[in-house]
């Protein structure tokens, strides 16, 4: 059972962790519509705007996997 156990919590972890980093690059992308005006390159924003969303998705799993760690046993 604890298998099963683990390998839910890692598909639950990565489907949160990669909407929160999906909301996060959208947002990104957002702020960045100003730098695309201001005459930046379309590869260069896009492609910091997938940066930071594997950044904070990555972070937000560690996060997910930290929460649900197994306490140390005490003998």
């Amino acid at each position: 059972m604890g298998l099963i156990k683990d390998l839910g919590i890692n598909i639950a972890g990565l489907g949160i962790s990669g909407c929160i980093g999906l909301v996060s690059s959208v947002l990104m992308l957002y702020v960045l519509v100003d730098a695309m005006e201001s005459g930046a390159e379309e590869p260069v924003w896009l492609f910091i705007c997938v940066v930071v969303g594997l950044i904070i998705g990555a972070l937000s799993f560690k996060l997910f996997r930290w929460a649900n760690r197994r306490p140390a046993r005490v003998s």
